[in-house]
């Protein structure tokens, strides 16, 4: 299924003509968007996640790629009603972010990466009961994530982006603001 999505996230990403710088050493870019896809053992509420990242270009290896490192944020918060009851989900990450811009081949406007993700994650689970007391637990965690994205510039400074990776959740998607 993640394979099938980031195909055609892809190929979508490759119809286009217009032309825009790829990733360079000293660029930095800003992502803002929503994640969809959770993996819960609960039946919750189709909230999206809001998520953020941003990185600047560090290292460029010649005819290779470019080096990008910076920092992720990701939320959620969903909820299923059984009645009498409520059951609460938050989840949240905020980690490091190393990120490889591949530029083996002329990409024109996209610009293909992959990268890894590394910090810490909390979530909290609370259940409210008309009959029964509040129940609540927190747990933190380290989280490690691999994702793969790519990004659609339709100008030097806007574009779109797509990721796909575990974190929050399973697909992102939003904008970018290139500086």
């Amino acid at each position: 299924m993640i394979k099938k999505l980031f195909l055609a996230v892809a190929i979508i990403f490759f119809a286009s003509s217009i032309f825009a710088q790829n990733f360079e050493k000293s660029d930095k870019a800003l992502n803002v968007g929503i994640g969809l896809g959770w993996a819960s053992s609960y039946t919750l509420s189709p909230i999206p996640s809001f998520n953020a990242s941003f990185e600047a270009g560090i290292v460029k290896i010649p005819n290779v790629g470019v080096i990008g490192v910076g920092g992720f944020g990701s939320f959620r918060t969903s909820w299923y009603n059984h009645g009498t009851y409520r059951d609460t989900y938050t989840n949240g990450i905020i980690a490091a972010r190393g990120v490889f811009h591949f530029q083996f081949f002329d990409t024109g406007n996209f610009d293909l990466y992959a990268g890894v993700h590394a910090g810490i994650g909390f979530s909290k689970y609370s259940y409210t009961g008309y009959y029964y007391t509040d129940y609540y637990s927190t747990n933190s965690y380290l989280v490690d994530d691999v994702f793969a994205g790519a990004r659609w510039m339709k100008s030097n400074k806007f574009g779109f982006f797509a990721e796909l990776g575990y974190g929050v959740s399973y697909f992102k998607a939003g904008v970018t603001l290139k500086f």
